[in-house]
């Protein structure tokens, strides 16, 4: 301890002495001021705390409008779902289209005058039967379309 007695005294007798403590000084305070860096001037703002709190809250806020938005939207398009015609609309219409043919069928036979060598078929029956043909009719222009293409290709491999 002693030791260190000594030293703090020696040191405190034999300053070094300065030419010039305020230009040395004032050049300190310049070279802090100065080394300022544009992060510090674009997050400056942090250290203010109420602005720093504010900013906080107004994120908060925003979040919680967006997921408030986003069950709003949600409702909505459960809504227009709801509100939406069948997704196969096709087969609907395919099912009136036999119905009306069912039904022709049916009421021109009611019409006709001689109904002697008519044969009497169930309504269900010939939906069955309008049905099975309209899906050979579908089928068979497949089948055409098909042969088309091959006919096509077999033109281009020719040539």
């Amino acid at each position: 301890m002693e030791e260190l007695d000594k030293i703090k005294e020696h040191l405190r007798r034999y300053e070094p002495q300065l030419k010039d403590r305020d230009a040395l000084r004032e050049g300190v305070i310049k070279k802090i001021s100065s080394s300022r860096s544009g992060l510090d001037y674009v997050f400056g703002w942090t250290e203010i705390v109420w602005l720093r709190r504010s900013m906080a809250l107004a994120s908060v806020l925003i979040v919680i409008l967006f997921g408030i938005q986003q069950v709003f939207m949600t409702k909505r398009i459960e809504k227009l779902e709801k509100r939406m015609i069948s997704i196969n609309t096709d087969k609907v219409l395919e099912y009136q289209r036999e119905k009306v043919i069912a039904n022709s069928v049916l009421f021109t036979d009611l019409e006709r005058k001689d109904m002697n060598d008519s044969i009497k078929v169930a309504t269900g029956d010939l939906l069955d039967l309008v049905k099975s043909y309209r899906s050979l009719q579908t089928k068979y222009e497949e089948i055409l379309k098909k042969a088309r293409t091959d006919n096509l290709e077999n033109k281009k491999q020719k040539l």
